[in-house]
């Protein structure tokens, strides 16, 4: 099995064609049923009065497929008196490799991961952390600047290391509009660009009421403070970049976070490219006081 990363950054399971499959996706008709059965299984007979095909010529082409190991059957029911066996394609994605090595994305261990990071892999990014001075209209210390280095060597599993720059909040002058992929850490109280982005994500601080230990999404609203988030979202001042976020209610939830994000394989299994979030409570499993893991909640 290989896989296929699509411009849109989403991954797709992909087998190789071998000489078999070449020949039977020669006859047009043949991709005509592929595309049919692409999205929903279906029966030759059913397939023919879609296509407006003789239900001979269907039968045929429908063996052919199943043969080259194109389709498959997957189910099979009782209709009119007889039987009517439903296939669909086999593989969601075919591709044929011409030799090439193509591009090196690290993506042998986790490919939904390297699709995740797909953008700070060609260009690089900056991680920008709160200033553990008193700053913003708070005049707060951020104390997660530490939580950097752990999110940083879970991206030189997949990006270059001489790519990372690590930056305080108070050193960006995001007014002017900060170009390239950025990863956020801390929330709205302790980051000022976080403070500055937090209407970007489809997470949402609350920022009505001082000290801000809200949480809301599209369904749900938190306040319990070892509440994290992981997001992804397009960067509203680089449109090609992106803005990746690791943030929670308070420090604990930041924390449980950044734990999430060093598991980010099992983070991401169900991830299909574009924009992500994910929330995740903080757990003390030791019983010290200390969140040491996590489990996701939404």
């Amino acid at each position: 099995m290989s896989g296929l990363i699509r411009d849109d950054g989403s991954y797709l399971d992909a087998e190789e064609l071998d000489p078999g499959m070449v020949d039977a996706l020669a006859e047009e008709n043949r991709r005509r049923i592929l595309r049919e059965i692409g999205e929903e299984k279906a029966y030759p007979g059913e397939v023919a009065e879609a296509l407006d095909m003789e239900r001979q010529k269907t039968y045929y082409h429908f063996r052919i497929l199943q043969e080259s190991g194109l389709i498959e059957q997957v189910d099979e029911e009782k209709i009119s008196g007889g039987s009517a066996r439903y296939f669909s394609v086999k593989h969601p994605a075919l591709v044929f490799d011409f030799g090439f090595q193509g591009r090196d994305l690290k993506t042998r261990e986790n490919p939904r991961a390297a699709a995740f990071l797909e953008e700070p892999m060609d260009s690089g990014y900056r991680i920008v952390v709160g200033s553990p001075d008193k700053h913003g209209p708070e005049r707060v210390e951020a104390k997660d600047g530490h939580l950097a280095g752990e999110i940083g060597a879970k991206l030189g599993k997949y990006i270059p290391e001489d790519s990372r720059t690590v930056f305080l909040d108070t050193d960006v002058n995001f007014q002017e509009g900060l170009k390239g992929n950025l990863f956020v850490i801390g929330g709205v109280l302790t980051n000022t660009l976080c403070r500055e982005l937090n209407g970007e994500f489809s997470v949402k601080f609350e920022e009505e009421d001082f000290p801000y230990r809200g949480l809301e999404t599209p369904d749900n609203s938190y306040t319990e403070a070892r509440i994290g988030f992981i997001s992804k979202t397009e960067n509203p001042w680089d449109r090609d970049s992106a803005v990746y976020t690791v943030a929670g209610i308070r420090g604990s939830g930041t924390l449980a976070a950044a734990l999430a994000f060093k598991d980010l394989e099992n983070i991401l299994k169900d991830y299909n490219g574009g924009d992500f979030y994910t929330l995740v409570r903080g757990l003390d499993l030791d019983g010290d006081g200390d969140v040491d893991d996590y489990e996701v909640i939404e």
